[in-house]
């Protein structure tokens, strides 16, 4: 019997904090790296799901909780190696900052402007683009402006197989639109619900790491 094929998906937002009570963040739901994980689910696929604090969580999926970018990057190497494709949904912050305040910052003990200094993340789409082996990696583009061109540089400069590019407008929002790129294609899919949408990447995606398998085969 063949192996199941094994999605290793990354949902929802990371939470770098400040203090005990304050963090950045972003408006991400989760919506869409659960839609996901149920649409590969229900065509028979195996699920490995990485999530940090998101409203949204996929059904009959066990998922990996965690926090902050650093912790989604260590779950995401050790699951790494276990997957077939990679789809990084999650909208994980850039920065994190440097220190983190034990106790609650009081206004009162403050300046009128505060500076916090921030450390750069790792990048963990790039590190799977850049660490793949006969496997299909996918990331997201959320960009405000020069959405097709900005997607296909990201798509090229960390080494993907297929990217998502959407507007800022997809945020909480039950409905989207969306291209799923390739090096040689654009699918664009208009102001549809992202179950649809997400059963539509999972198609796509299956039907690249196909072909890596056969031309695996045939060379």
């Amino acid at each position: 019997m063949s192996k199941k094929i094994t999605f290793l998906i990354l949902s929802g937002p990371t939470k770098e904090h400040i203090d005990p009570v304050r963090y950045i963040s972003n408006e991400s739901s989760g919506q869409m790296g659960s839609a996901l994980a149920e649409a590969a689910v229900k065509k028979g696929y195996d699920v490995i799901f990485i999530s940090g604090p998101a409203k949204v969580l996929p059904k009959y999926v066990k998922i990996i909780d965690v926090i902050t970018a650093l912790d989604m990057f260590k779950a995401a190497q050790l699951n790494f190696k276990k997957a077939d494709i990679v789809i990084n949904a999650a909208a994980v912050a850039d920065y994190r900052p440097t220190k983190i305040s034990k106790h609650k910052i009081k206004k009162n003990c403050t300046p009128s402007v505060m500076t916090i200094k921030l450390k750069q993340n790792p990048d963990i789409i790039k590190y799977c683009g850049e660490n793949k082996h006969n496997q299909v990696v996918v990331g997201f583009a959320l960009e405000t402006k020069d959405l097709i061109k900005n997607a296909l540089l990201k798509l090229k400069n960390k080494k993907l197989d297929l990217i998502v590019a959407n507007g800022i407008g997809t945020f909480n929002s039950k409905n989207s639109t969306v291209s799923i790129i390739t090096s040689n294609s654009i699918l664009e899919i208009k102001n549809r619900s992202k179950n649809i949408i997400a059963e539509k990447i999972i198609n796509e995606t299956i039907r690249v790491f196909k072909n890596i398998k056969s031309c695996k085969v045939n060379s």
